[in-house]
Protein backbone atom coordinates (compact mmCIF):
# COMPACT_ATOMS: atom_id res chain seq x y z
CA UNK A 1 0.00 0.00 0.00
CA UNK A 2 2.92 2.26 0.80
CA UNK A 3 4.47 2.05 -2.74
CA UNK A 4 1.18 2.65 -4.49
CA UNK A 5 0.27 6.09 -5.95
CA UNK A 6 -1.80 7.78 -4.98
CA UNK A 7 -0.95 7.02 -1.64
CA UNK A 8 -4.18 5.26 0.37
CA UNK A 9 -5.51 7.82 2.96
CA UNK A 10 -4.36 7.41 6.77
CA UNK A 11 -7.94 5.87 7.33
CA UNK A 12 -7.36 3.15 4.76
CA UNK A 13 -4.39 2.19 6.72
CA UNK A 14 -5.93 2.20 9.99
CA UNK A 15 -8.53 0.37 8.92
CA UNK A 16 -6.46 -2.54 7.39
CA UNK A 17 -3.93 -2.47 11.22
CA UNK A 18 -7.46 -2.77 13.10
CA UNK A 19 -8.41 -5.84 10.82
CA UNK A 20 -4.97 -7.60 11.14
CA UNK A 21 -5.10 -6.66 15.30
CA UNK A 22 -8.47 -8.13 15.06
CA UNK A 23 -7.64 -11.23 13.59
CA UNK A 24 -4.63 -11.40 16.19
CA UNK A 25 -2.09 -11.59 13.65
CA UNK A 26 -0.15 -9.35 16.08
CA UNK A 27 3.26 -9.92 14.06
CA UNK A 28 2.30 -8.92 10.87
CA UNK A 29 0.28 -5.59 12.02
CA UNK A 30 3.28 -4.43 13.96
CA UNK A 31 5.88 -5.41 11.11
CA UNK A 32 3.43 -3.23 8.78
CA UNK A 33 3.13 -0.41 11.26
CA UNK A 34 6.60 -0.11 11.59
CA UNK A 35 6.80 0.09 7.76
CA UNK A 36 4.38 2.77 7.74
CA UNK A 37 6.17 5.03 10.34
CA UNK A 38 9.37 4.49 8.38
CA UNK A 39 8.14 5.09 5.17
CA UNK A 40 7.56 8.96 7.04
CA UNK A 41 3.66 8.54 6.47
CA UNK A 42 1.71 10.67 8.47
CA UNK A 43 -0.51 9.07 11.17
CA UNK A 44 -3.53 10.43 13.39
CA UNK A 45 -4.57 9.47 16.49
CA UNK A 46 -6.55 6.51 15.47
CA UNK A 47 -3.33 4.85 14.28
CA UNK A 48 -1.42 5.24 17.48
CA UNK A 49 -4.18 3.90 19.90
CA UNK A 50 -3.89 1.01 17.59
CA UNK A 51 0.21 1.01 18.42
CA UNK A 52 -0.62 1.40 22.03
CA UNK A 53 -2.83 -1.47 21.98
CA UNK A 54 -0.25 -3.39 20.82
CA UNK A 55 2.09 -2.07 23.48
CA UNK A 56 -0.24 -3.67 25.98
CA UNK A 57 0.36 -7.21 25.06
CA UNK A 58 -2.10 -9.68 23.74
CA UNK A 59 0.53 -12.03 23.83
CA UNK A 60 4.23 -11.99 24.84
CA UNK A 61 6.01 -12.57 21.37
CA UNK A 62 4.58 -9.68 19.41
CA UNK A 63 4.91 -7.64 22.26
CA UNK A 64 9.08 -8.30 22.78
CA UNK A 65 8.94 -7.46 18.71
CA UNK A 66 7.54 -4.37 19.26
CA UNK A 67 9.41 -3.17 22.38
CA UNK A 68 12.70 -5.26 21.76
CA UNK A 69 12.32 -6.91 24.75
CA UNK A 70 10.64 -9.04 27.59
CA UNK A 71 10.39 -7.89 30.44
CA UNK A 72 7.18 -6.13 32.46
CA UNK A 73 9.15 -2.82 32.93
CA UNK A 74 10.25 -2.30 29.21
CA UNK A 75 5.71 -3.05 28.61
CA UNK A 76 5.93 -0.11 30.65
CA UNK A 77 8.34 2.17 29.48
CA UNK A 78 7.07 1.58 25.82
CA UNK A 79 3.58 2.62 26.70
CA UNK A 80 4.93 5.95 28.04
CA UNK A 81 7.24 6.67 25.54
CA UNK A 82 4.18 6.03 23.27
CA UNK A 83 2.47 8.68 25.10
CA UNK A 84 5.30 11.21 25.01
CA UNK A 85 5.21 10.42 21.55
CA UNK A 86 1.99 11.54 20.80
CA UNK A 87 2.00 14.41 22.47
CA UNK A 88 5.29 15.60 20.66
CA UNK A 89 3.43 15.55 17.58
CA UNK A 90 1.02 17.16 18.95
CA UNK A 91 -2.00 14.66 18.71
CA UNK A 92 -4.75 15.43 21.45
CA UNK A 93 -4.89 12.05 23.14
CA UNK A 94 -8.50 10.98 23.74
CA UNK A 95 -9.92 9.14 26.45
CA UNK A 96 -9.84 5.52 24.90
CA UNK A 97 -6.07 6.23 24.52
CA UNK A 98 -6.07 6.50 28.01
CA UNK A 99 -8.16 3.59 29.28
CA UNK A 100 -5.88 1.08 26.81
CA UNK A 101 -2.97 2.27 28.69
CA UNK A 102 -4.72 2.27 32.25
CA UNK A 103 -5.97 -1.19 31.34
CA UNK A 104 -2.65 -2.55 29.93
CA UNK A 105 -0.67 -1.50 32.94
CA UNK A 106 -3.50 -3.77 34.98
CA UNK A 107 -2.81 -6.30 32.72
CA UNK A 108 0.70 -7.11 33.35
CA UNK A 109 0.59 -6.21 37.19
CA UNK A 110 1.35 -3.08 37.46
CA UNK A 111 -1.60 -1.33 39.00
CA UNK A 112 -0.54 1.70 41.07
CA UNK A 113 1.05 2.26 37.96
CA UNK A 114 -2.39 2.97 36.13
CA UNK A 115 -3.89 4.67 38.63
CA UNK A 116 -0.93 7.28 38.20
CA UNK A 117 -2.34 7.64 34.69
CA UNK A 118 -6.10 7.51 35.66
CA UNK A 119 -4.89 11.10 37.97
CA UNK A 120 -2.62 12.60 34.90
CA UNK A 121 -5.34 12.29 32.26
CA UNK A 122 -6.82 15.58 33.27
CA UNK A 123 -3.57 17.62 32.74
CA UNK A 124 -4.00 16.63 28.90
CA UNK A 125 -7.62 17.54 28.34
CA UNK A 126 -9.35 14.39 29.57
CA UNK A 127 -11.36 12.90 32.42
CA UNK A 128 -11.63 9.31 33.43
CA UNK A 129 -15.15 8.30 31.67
CA UNK A 130 -16.90 4.83 33.32
CA UNK A 131 -14.86 2.50 31.38
CA UNK A 132 -11.51 3.93 32.61
CA UNK A 133 -13.13 3.88 36.62
CA UNK A 134 -13.97 0.42 36.21
CA UNK A 135 -10.76 -0.73 34.43
CA UNK A 136 -9.11 0.86 37.36
CA UNK A 137 -11.05 -0.49 40.33
CA UNK A 138 -11.23 -3.84 38.55
CA UNK A 139 -7.75 -3.48 37.96
CA UNK A 140 -6.62 -3.10 41.85
CA UNK A 141 -8.65 -5.41 42.81
CA UNK A 142 -7.38 -8.34 41.17
CA UNK A 143 -4.21 -7.20 42.34
CA UNK A 144 -5.28 -7.43 45.61
CA UNK A 145 -4.88 -4.19 46.64
CA UNK A 146 -8.35 -3.61 47.71
CA UNK A 147 -7.64 -1.04 50.02
CA UNK A 148 -6.53 1.23 47.45
CA UNK A 149 -9.34 0.35 45.51
CA UNK A 150 -11.87 1.20 47.60
CA UNK A 151 -9.89 4.38 48.63
CA UNK A 152 -10.19 5.53 45.05
CA UNK A 153 -13.91 4.43 44.50
CA UNK A 154 -14.65 6.68 47.57
CA UNK A 155 -12.87 9.49 46.14
CA UNK A 156 -14.46 9.16 42.69
CA UNK A 157 -17.92 8.93 44.40
CA UNK A 158 -17.17 12.00 45.70
CA UNK A 159 -16.61 13.82 42.71
CA UNK A 160 -20.10 13.23 41.29
CA UNK A 161 -19.49 11.33 38.45
CA UNK A 162 -22.54 9.38 37.65
CA UNK A 163 -21.87 6.10 38.31
CA UNK A 164 -23.64 3.25 37.02
CA UNK A 165 -24.42 -0.35 38.54
CA UNK A 166 -21.80 -2.05 36.41
CA UNK A 167 -19.34 0.46 38.76
CA UNK A 168 -20.59 -0.91 41.79
CA UNK A 169 -20.93 -4.50 40.83
CA UNK A 170 -16.71 -4.82 40.16
CA UNK A 171 -16.57 -2.94 43.45
CA UNK A 172 -18.92 -5.14 45.08
CA UNK A 173 -17.07 -8.05 43.74
CA UNK A 174 -13.77 -7.25 44.88
CA UNK A 175 -14.55 -6.21 48.20
CA UNK A 176 -16.50 -9.92 48.82
CA UNK A 177 -13.63 -11.23 46.91
CA UNK A 178 -11.08 -9.46 49.49
CA UNK A 179 -13.17 -10.73 52.13
CA UNK A 180 -14.88 -7.38 53.09
CA UNK A 181 -18.36 -9.09 53.04
CA UNK A 182 -19.60 -6.40 55.89
CA UNK A 183 -18.50 -3.48 53.31
CA UNK A 184 -20.20 -5.04 50.35
CA UNK A 185 -23.23 -5.48 52.20
CA UNK A 186 -23.29 -1.95 53.41
CA UNK A 187 -22.50 -0.42 49.96
CA UNK A 188 -25.33 -2.88 48.57
CA UNK A 189 -28.06 -1.80 50.83
CA UNK A 190 -27.34 2.19 49.54
CA UNK A 191 -27.98 1.22 46.21
CA UNK A 192 -31.84 2.39 46.46
CA UNK A 193 -30.66 5.17 48.06
CA UNK A 194 -28.28 6.02 44.88
CA UNK A 195 -31.27 5.70 42.34
CA UNK A 196 -29.39 2.53 41.32
CA UNK A 197 -31.63 -1.00 41.02
CA UNK A 198 -29.29 -3.89 41.81
CA UNK A 199 -29.16 -6.21 38.68
CA UNK A 200 -28.79 -10.08 37.53
CA UNK A 201 -25.16 -9.68 38.44
CA UNK A 202 -25.40 -7.89 41.33
CA UNK A 203 -27.41 -10.08 43.17
CA UNK A 204 -25.29 -13.08 42.16
CA UNK A 205 -22.09 -11.36 43.29
CA UNK A 206 -23.49 -11.23 47.03
CA UNK A 207 -25.21 -14.61 47.02
CA UNK A 208 -21.32 -15.68 46.31
CA UNK A 209 -19.84 -13.31 48.99
CA UNK A 210 -22.31 -14.52 51.47
CA UNK A 211 -21.85 -18.29 50.53
CA UNK A 212 -18.14 -17.64 50.39
CA UNK A 213 -18.57 -16.38 53.87
CA UNK A 214 -21.05 -19.16 55.12
CA UNK A 215 -23.72 -16.97 55.53
CA UNK A 216 -26.46 -19.30 53.85
CA UNK A 217 -29.70 -18.08 55.67
CA UNK A 218 -28.96 -14.29 54.35
CA UNK A 219 -27.46 -16.06 51.22
CA UNK A 220 -31.65 -17.62 50.48
CA UNK A 221 -33.01 -14.70 51.77
CA UNK A 222 -31.33 -12.51 49.02
CA UNK A 223 -32.11 -15.10 46.70
CA UNK A 224 -35.92 -15.25 47.37
CA UNK A 225 -35.92 -11.24 47.68
CA UNK A 226 -34.70 -10.84 43.54
CA UNK A 227 -37.52 -12.44 42.90
CA UNK A 228 -39.89 -10.43 44.57
CA UNK A 229 -38.07 -7.19 42.91
CA UNK A 230 -38.73 -8.54 39.49
CA UNK A 231 -35.13 -9.39 38.97
CA UNK A 232 -35.33 -13.28 38.03
CA UNK A 233 -31.82 -15.86 38.94
CA UNK A 234 -30.39 -17.50 35.82
CA UNK A 235 -28.12 -20.41 35.61
CA UNK A 236 -25.09 -18.42 37.35
CA UNK A 237 -27.33 -17.30 40.18
CA UNK A 238 -28.57 -20.88 41.19
CA UNK A 239 -25.42 -22.83 40.88
CA UNK A 240 -23.45 -20.30 42.83
CA UNK A 241 -25.71 -20.59 45.40
CA UNK A 242 -25.97 -24.69 45.15
CA UNK A 243 -22.18 -24.18 45.17
CA UNK A 244 -22.31 -22.66 48.89
CA UNK A 245 -24.51 -25.60 49.94
CA UNK A 246 -22.23 -28.36 49.43
CA UNK A 247 -19.21 -26.80 50.50
CA UNK A 248 -20.84 -26.36 53.70
CA UNK A 249 -22.66 -29.63 53.80
CA UNK A 250 -26.14 -28.27 53.56
CA UNK A 251 -27.01 -31.41 51.17
CA UNK A 252 -30.66 -31.02 51.92
CA UNK A 253 -30.98 -27.52 50.92
CA UNK A 254 -29.30 -28.39 48.22
CA UNK A 255 -31.28 -30.81 46.78
CA UNK A 256 -33.94 -28.56 46.90
CA UNK A 257 -32.41 -26.34 45.19
CA UNK A 258 -31.31 -28.57 42.38
CA UNK A 259 -34.95 -29.52 41.81
CA UNK A 260 -35.82 -26.09 41.58
CA UNK A 261 -32.99 -25.47 38.87
CA UNK A 262 -33.75 -27.95 37.56
CA UNK A 263 -37.69 -26.81 37.19
CA UNK A 264 -36.88 -23.80 35.72
CA UNK A 265 -34.91 -25.77 32.57
CA UNK A 266 -31.34 -24.90 34.02
CA UNK A 267 -28.33 -27.34 34.47
CA UNK A 268 -25.42 -27.90 36.90
CA UNK A 269 -22.31 -26.46 35.67
CA UNK A 270 -19.12 -28.73 35.86
CA UNK A 271 -18.00 -27.01 39.37
CA UNK A 272 -21.25 -27.63 41.04
CA UNK A 273 -21.20 -31.43 39.01
CA UNK A 274 -17.57 -31.33 40.64
CA UNK A 275 -18.62 -30.68 44.19
CA UNK A 276 -21.68 -32.41 43.65
CA UNK A 277 -19.52 -36.03 43.35
CA UNK A 278 -17.04 -34.63 45.72
CA UNK A 279 -20.12 -34.99 48.14
CA UNK A 280 -21.53 -37.93 47.33
CA UNK A 281 -17.87 -39.71 46.99
CA UNK A 282 -17.28 -38.78 50.99
CA UNK A 283 -21.04 -39.93 52.23
CA UNK A 284 -21.58 -43.19 50.31
CA UNK A 285 -24.43 -45.19 51.82
CA UNK A 286 -26.07 -42.44 53.84
CA UNK A 287 -29.79 -41.22 52.53
CA UNK A 288 -29.33 -38.01 51.39
CA UNK A 289 -26.69 -39.41 49.22
CA UNK A 290 -29.25 -41.75 48.28
CA UNK A 291 -31.53 -39.31 47.81
CA UNK A 292 -29.40 -36.67 45.61
CA UNK A 293 -28.72 -39.90 43.69
CA UNK A 294 -32.87 -40.61 43.02
CA UNK A 295 -33.97 -36.86 42.32
CA UNK A 296 -30.80 -35.36 40.34
CA UNK A 297 -28.84 -37.71 39.39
Amino acid sequence: MVSVNPLPSVKDFNLLFSSIVKMKHYTAAISLIKHFFCSGLKSNICTLNIVVKLSVPFESHSLCLLCGGDDVQNRINKAIYLLDEMIKKGLKLDVVTWNTLIHGFCKVGKPLAAKELFFTMHKFGQYPNLSSCATILDGLFKCHLSSDAISLFREIEKNNLDLNIEIYNVVLDGMCRAGKLNDACELFSCLPAKGLKPDLYTYTIMIQGLCREGVLIDAEELLMNMEEHGCLPDSCTYNVFIQGLLRRNAALKSIKYFQIMKDKGFAANATTMELLVDYLSTHKGENVSQEFVQKIV
